[in-house]
């Protein structure tokens, strides 16, 4: 008497049904381009970033990102604050949290070997009474299609930007007033200093 063969219970069929949907799609998914993959759907095109592309003039699919100097947070600038020439974004490190600002209306920028690299006031403030100041230095990561700050250099505490400047010799000069020795954290900065530094492609140069 020959035995029937039972056959394949629909509960045991479901799984490979799934195995051989999911293998089927990686495959499809691999054989085409990044390309060709926007095309056929092109509602998931990556959105440029518009704060970057508004304080920059570059379209970048990531957000503006800052290591906060001496600290290993960082903040992503997300707010254009277009009537006071402000960009702004918040950061957070666990034991210490503030936001970081910088003065678009002094941006300036210059192109070494093809390369735009930008200068800018930029502030730093947290939990306490300070608010550090800095010559930012970005540069846009195109591997990531971000802008990152790629080196910064310290005015000092509560000082007051006048100006930043490019000269003939593709030097920055930045015009600022920090505290005189006899002067009060609370009271507005009024010895003139004047801060000039080289650079490259990768920071600023003080010499």
């Amino acid at each position: 008497m020959k035995k029937r063969i039972l056959p394949i219970p629909l509960i045991l069929l479901i799984p490979i049904v799934l195995l051989v949907v999911v293998t089927v799609a990686g495959v499809y998914r691999f054989s085409l381009s990044d390309e060709e993959i926007l095309a056929k759907f092109p509602s998931a095109q990556l959105q440029s970033d518009s704060v970057v592309l508004a304080v920059f003039g570059i379209k970048a699919t990531n957000p503006w990102t800052i290591q906060v100097p001496e600290n290993n947070a960082f903040a992503f600038i997300d707010t254009l604050n277009e009537s006071q020439n402000l960009a702004s974004g918040r950061y957070d490190s666990g034991a210490e949290r503030g936001v970081v600002t910088v003065d678009t209306k002094m941006l300036k920028r210059v192109d070494i070997e093809g390369q735009p690299l930008f200068f800018a006031p930029m502030s730093v403030s947290n939990q306490g009474s300070g608010v550090f100041h800095y010559l930012a230095l970005f540069k846009f990561d195109s591997s990531r299609s971000r802008m990152i700050l790629a080196d910064s250099e310290l005015l000092g505490d509560r000082v007051k930007i006048q100006n930043l400047g490019i000269d003939k010799s593709s030097r920055v000069e930045v015009v600022y007033l920090q505290h005189g020795p006899k002067q009060a954290m609370s009271e507005t900065p009024s010895e003139e200093v004047l801060l000039n530094v080289g650079f490259n492609k990768q920071q600023i140069v003080k010499q």
